[in-house]
């Protein structure tokens, strides 16, 4: 049983994604009592959600970092400033009237990568522990720079109190993943966690559906005040992804492997949205909470064509010169 569930949320993870979306936005049609019920239980979702994924990384992984300085450097410099930045003149163009849905947005940016990313990079025959070491590191420090990142970029959009937002972010992001990373560690001593390993992405992926559903059902009836602002969200949320998909392969093909370049691409373009969700449901008004609950979608979509499209490119085609010591 316990196998099947884990299958199951493994390969119908993107379709329940699309069913929370469609079931909140169907049901806070008629009450958003559902979602402020469930938000009675948010933080504990939240924290069985960053909980899990903790217990999937290892302290040791980190050190690989050391050896993919390029890469690593690369990835890390997407995420936390290519990114939030693309979010921003995104919002500025599309959402300058919409200040909550622009919050959203730039926090879509300011997140880590998606710890999806590692499963597309396996799927692609990429380098699986660049993957997982981008995804780390990232997690690692997007507690510190989330906070920052939405003074900087979202601040003109809302009042963003650097050290309450810090504070919410520690409580649900970091606290959460260092439990997990260090209850990882300490069981390993006594006996193999390995088999345990693939129920966590399946427990965090079951929160992130029901927090899904919370974000957007309590979101609704403010989503019916303000139908004119949907096209602009859409409009932007369109460009998104992309733009971090082909800026991410475009660098990574002037400076790194095949194999490299598909990690990059996929921990640089996916970002986890999750996390999002979990911060912008204790810390941002509902209607940003639309905002990233909506980017699921476009998101997914990029990634399946991204990953249909690197199907097709022959083994070597995009490789660069090898520099002198690298890997």
């Amino acid at each position: 049983m316990s196998g099947k569930f884990v299958d199951f949320m493994r390969e119908r993870y993107s379709q329940l994604i699309v069913a929370a979306l469609l079931l909140g936005l169907v049901s806070g049609g008629w009450s958003p009592a559902p979602g402020r019920f469930i938000r009675r239980f948010a933080f504990a979702l939240v924290f069985l959600m960053i909980g899990a994924m903790g217990f999937s990384l290892r302290l040791r992984s980190l050190g690989r970092a050391l050896k993919e300085t390029k890469a690593f450097v690369l990835g890390l410099a997407l995420n936390f400033a290519a990114a939030p930045l693309i979010c921003w003149v995104l919002s500025v163009l599309w959402l300058a009237d919409a200040p909550d849905l622009a919050a959203g947005l730039i926090l879509i940016g300011a997140v880590p990568c998606a710890g999806m990313a590692i499963v597309w990079t396996g799927l692609l025959k990429g380098d699986v522990p660049l993957a997982t070491v981008i995804n780390a590191a990232t997690m690692i420090a997007a507690p510190f720079l989330i906070p920052l990142l939405m003074q900087l970029f979202a601040g003109a959009y809302l009042a963003v109190e650097v050290g309450v937002l810090f504070a919410g972010v520690l409580e649900s992001v970091l606290v959460p993943l260092v439990v997990g990373l260090l209850v990882r560690e300490i069981l390993e001593r006594r006996r193999d966690m390995t088999p345990w390993v693939p129920w966590m992405p399946a427990l965090s992926g079951a929160a992130a559906v029901i927090l899904m559903f919370m974000a957007v059902n309590t979101s609704v009836p403010l989503l019916r005040a303000n139908l004119a602002v949907l096209g602009p969200l859409a409009a932007a949320l369109v460009f998104v992804f992309p733009i971090l998909f082909v800026a991410a392969w475009a660098i990574g093909r002037s400076f790194l492997s095949p194999e490299k370049n598909i990690a990059l691409t996929f921990s640089s373009g996916m970002k986890n949205l999750p996390i999002a969700v979990a911060v912008a449901a204790l810390s941002l008004p509902e209607l940003a909470q639309f905002a990233v609950a909506l980017a699921f979608v476009f998101q997914m979509a990029t990634a399946v064509v991204f990953y249909r499209r690197m199907q097709r490119v022959p083994s070597g085609a995009n490789r660069a010169a090898p520099s002198k010591g690298s890997p």
